[in-house]
């Protein structure tokens, strides 16, 4: 993704966050939906004592959601979006919240688990390219596990602005990062996700 994508993906965001304030319309889920990715997604981590990147962590929803279930982990959350990073701040001060462009700038350390939920959901150019570029950073940076979500093909609503994903993608890109990974279309109507483990 070029920088001038980017600068649009910031912006987009950025204009939502001005519209819909701090609630999850502001990084394109609804409640219920972002809900129900974040407990499904949690179903695959024990993050208890656990080191966790949130790539493309928004304003830090999936802390907070953590933070009111009790769960405990040393949490750091990535975004590429300024205005996100800085609302994430003020609501989760006890997180570390980095703005920070992986492409750019290499991750410092590595992570247990890493949570990469919707990011590419945004129809920009060569998102798909951006998306198997940031799973191989990402991934290199993983102890334990790596968790992707992204919308499916097969859904018969389809929303122009939006990027869709199929099996065989997701399969291709796996492939050659690990022989131990899952790829479900069953866990959430509309949603392809990504287990990737190390072997």
């Amino acid at each position: 993704m070029d920088e001038l994508a980017k600068e649009y993906v910031i912006d987009f965001f950025t204009k939502r966050l001005i519209h819909f304030k701090n609630s999850p319309e502001a990084v394109g889920w609804t409640p219920k939906g972002q809900l129900l990715r974040y407990e499904m997604v949690l179903n695959f981590l024990e993050l208890n004592g656990k080191t966790l990147l949130d790539f493309g962590c928004g304003k830090g929803d999936f802390f907070s959601f953590l933070k009111e279930k009790g769960i405990h982990c040393h949490y750091t959350g990535i975004d590429i979006n300024p205005a996100l990073i800085e609302l994430a701040k003020k609501n989760n001060p006890e997180a570390e919240f980095l703005v920070q462009d992986i492409e750019k700038e290499e991750l410092n350390k590595n992570f247990d688990y890493i949570i990469s939920i919707g990011v590419f959901n945004l129809a920009v150019q060569d998102v798909k390219c951006t998306m198997q570029k940031c799973l191989e950073i990402l991934f290199n940076h993983t102890n334990e596990k790596l968790i992707f979500t992204c919308l499916n093909q097969t859904t018969k609503l389809k929303d122009i602005f939006v990027t869709y994903f199929n099996r065989d993608e997701l399969d291709k890109v796996a492939g050659k990062l690990s022989t131990k990974y899952q790829i479900f279309d069953n866990l959430i109507e509309d949603d392809l996700f990504l287990i990737l483990e190390k072997s």
